[in-house]
């Protein structure tokens, strides 16, 4: 099982202002709802001069929502990439001024001043994207993974934009170099985009709103392109408000306030490969699939080879699939032994400690009691001597078996050490806890009897404390004849 956690990068610096979060919390919402407003006005309008003035004014209020927030939202993770994406955001809308001008006039908008603005955009959101998915710690394969899906990606933008625009002889050089730029500017963008995707684990909703922005975004150049290309496309339909959605978004992750938060992860490599195999898989079937279908019918043997390859591909994907299924399974197998006594199935000392910690805290917090016993077998060295170490083990086997299911789900039975065992008994008070013992050392296999202590959490002190005042009672019991329950 994945353990996830979010970590701020200022948790050691100076203290949250409060009031400034509230508001953050409370405001994030207008300026993606504003855009989005826009957005319904843009596509529900007549096109004509009026909704060209809005979808420019929608794109610079996203720019200047992102800016704004990088001046007030102090604790942004990575600024230098909202800045960037806010600058890319800023191009775009000159960009789309001069492209509406031009449109309006009747005049040519392809290519134009405009696609300059435009394709200055993509490396800062290039940039964006790489800070953005930049980690301390290591990326489990992220950015291989997502230059595996990009090379098909690559392959597949090729076949179906890039080669038509090359085939085709009505373009000029300069029309052929623009409607070639984009997407390959599009297939850049895709593995710095993947690889952020393959990093959200913590699902950390900010960087959640950037990344489907940033495939909106994508959508809507992909559509933008083979719309040129076959001749559907014209501005004011769903293509144009997929770009407003993109910038809304984006706008969303900028102001929401887990743009503070960075993703950081506790998994297994086989937990996190296994997510993305199906993705790698289809990545790899992509390009012969490409070959197959695109191969003319007189080219058996590359027809062959490229069915060949797919087989092959999705044999060994499978394989990869069990052998991950393996490694997940013995990697949670060998997570629950390093909490377990090996010999009796009992919470291990280094378990306990963690249990121990986490229940004394919320008895703290809560004020509820929280009661910890502490047993040791009676003559349980003459026991092994008489009837031998194997049938010790036997015995404490027994006795660990017999208690667990005495006991409730919340309670924590570890091995001490030897014949010594302490249970923590959350909610449970002086009175209930004596009744909890005395039904547990009856159930001690094999007519031996054990000794115990019995101490209740005081607020303030820490585990060894606790432990030792109950461990204190039962050297009482002991001193006193052993067969008893003292109570601390």
């Amino acid at each position: 099982m994945r353990e996830e956690a979010v970590r701020s990068p200022n948790d050691a610096g100076e203290g949250h202002d409060d009031t400034a979060a509230i508001h953050q919390e409370r405001s994030w919402r207008w300026w993606p709802g504003l855009c989005l407003a826009l957005a319904v006005l843009y596509v529900v309008l007549p096109y004509g001069r009026l909704t060209a003035v809005i979808y420019v004014v929608a794109t610079a209020v996203a720019a200047a929502a992102i800016a704004t927030a990088c001046r007030k939202q102090r604790r942004l993770y990575r600024p230098v990439a909202w800045w960037l994406v806010a600058g890319a955001l800023t191009l775009t809308t000159i960009g789309h001024g001069i492209w509406y001008w031009l449109d309006l006039l009747g005049l040519e908008p392809f290519p134009s001043t405009a696609d300059i603005f435009y394709l200055a955009a993509y490396p800062l959101f290039m940039a964006a994207l790489w800070l953005l998915g930049c980690r301390t710690d290591r990326d489990d394969g992220a950015l291989s993974d997502a230059l595996i899906v990009g090379t098909s990606a690559t392959v597949l933008g090729w076949a179906l934009l890039i080669s038509p625009y090359m085939q085709d002889p009505s373009l000029s050089m300069s029309q052929l170099i623009v409607s070639a730029a984009y997407p390959i500017a599009d297939l850049i963008l895709i593995p710095l985009v993947l690889r952020l995707i393959f990093l959200q684990q913590t699902r950390i909703l900010a960087h959640l709103f950037l990344l489907a922005g940033m495939l909106a975004y994508l959508a809507a150049d992909l559509l933008y392109a083979h719309g040129n290309l076959v001749g559907w496309y014209a501005p004011g339909g769903f293509t144009d408000w997929l770009w407003l959605l993109a910038y809304a978004l984006v706008a969303a992750a900028a102001w929401h306030p887990s743009a503070a938060l960075e993703p950081f992860i506790h998994a297994s490599n086989a937990e996190l490969s296994r997510r993305r195999l199906f993705l790698l898989s289809v990545a790899s079937v992509l390009v012969p699939a490409i070959i197959l279908l695109t191969a003319g019918w007189d080219t058996k043997l590359v027809r062959v080879g490229a069915i060949a390859a797919i087989v092959l591909l999705l044999l060994v994907m499978h394989r990869m699939d069990g052998l991950l299924r393996d490694a997940q399974r013995q990697s949670e197998e060998l997570a629950r032994l390093a909490r377990l006594d090996p010999l009796t199935g009992a919470v291990n000392r280094r378990q306990l400690s963690d249990d121990l910690g986490r229940e004394m805290a919320r008895a703290e917090r809560t004020g509820a009691p929280l009661g910890l016993a502490f047993f040791d077998l009676d003559h349980f060295k003459k026991f092994n001597d008489t009837y031998g170490h194997s049938a010790g083990d036997t015995l404490l086997q027994e006795l660990v078996i017999a208690w667990q299911k005495d006991l409730r789900p919340s309670d924590v039975l570890a091995r001490f050490g030897g014949e010594e065992f302490l249970v923590v008994l959350p909610d449970t008070d002086m009175e209930t806890g004596g009744q909890v013992i005395e039904r547990l050392r009856s159930r001690v296999p094999h007519n031996q009897t054990c000794s115990a202590g019995f101490a209740t959490f005081q607020p303030g002190e820490d585990a060894d404390a606790f432990i030792h005042r109950a461990d204190e009672a039962l050297y009482a019991a002991k001193d006193a004849g052993r067969n008893r329950l003292v109570e601390a």
